[in-house]
């Protein structure tokens, strides 16, 4: 089976996060479903995640302050993590549960959709379930230790500018230049993007990205995607990682691995 890869980030599954997702929003207020007697508990469940599944991939998540939520998994050989797909989805904090609708992206381009169930404990862990073509499936994660990444600190543009080559999930090799005031210019396979990124206005360390595409050769040409972007040191420290992923709509996207 042909697999796609990003370097692991020290063992296992610490490829950190980053996944590609329905886009964001900065808007963290309202109500929730959850903890009953009007009680909102939206956020509670935030922060970022790695850990395993029944399923024997390995995964990292985060999860939004507006409880959205996006993951990638894959397996883990030597020091390289062969990414198998992306999950992005909209939650609902309980008062120690989360639930929600998602969509599983598999590199091959296929779409699935499902619901999970799951407990957390704010910040430490989060577990549940989901059922994917009939097939139940588990999942355990604990959160990062701020070490790795430190999901309460503000997010910086200037740490990301500059010019990044990297892969996309589906293997292909793409470039992309992050402007100071956070425009975007890229391309892959003949495909030119523009757009721009900025960090999320929560103050939580992870970036905002809109991508516009081309024309033809571009698979949605003139259309537009959003996401979420994470940036972090590896553990050599000496090396800069960044993840960036969009989609368009719940019908297709594409995550973006590079280092420098």
């Amino acid at each position: 089976m042909d697999k796609r890869f990003a370097p692991a980030f020290g063992l296992a599954v610490t490829l950190l996060i980053l996944a590609v997702g329905c886009g964001t929003s900065s808007n963290y207020g309202g109500s929730s479903n959850g903890g009953g007697g009007g009680t909102n508990y939206t956020g509670e469940a935030q922060g970022v995640y790695s850990g395993t599944a029944s399923s024997g991939y390995s995964f990292s998540t985060i999860v939004l302050p507006n409880d959205k939520f996006y993951g990638i998994y894959g397996t883990t050989t030597g020091n390289l993590f062969y990414v198998y797909g992306m999950v992005a989805g909209q939650g609902t904090s309980g008062n120690g549960t989360f639930t929600g609708q998602m969509t599983d992206y598999f590199y091959t381009g296929q779409t699935i959709t499902d619901t999970l169930t799951a407990t957390d404990v704010p910040g430490s862990s989060v577990s549940g379930s989901f059922t994917e073509n009939g097939m139940p499936i588990t999942f355990n994660g604990t959160a990062l230790a701020t070490t790795s990444f430190n999901y309460n600190t503000a997010a910086s543009v200037s740490g990301i500018s500059g010019t990044w080559t990297g892969t996309l999930l589906d293997g292909t090799a793409s470039t992309v230049t992050i402007n100071s005031d956070g425009s975007v210019n890229g391309s892959n396979l003949g495909c030119s993007f523009s757009g721009t990124v900025a960090a999320d206005t929560s103050g939580k360390n992870f970036y905002n990205v809109s991508l516009t595409f081309g024309a033809s050769p571009c698979l949605f040409p003139n259309q537009t995607a959003t996401g979420v972007g994470v940036y972090y040191l590896l553990s050599d420290g000496a090396t800069h990682q960044l993840l960036a992923g969009v989609t368009y709509g719940n019908t297709a996207g594409t995550v973006f691995f590079a280092q420098r």
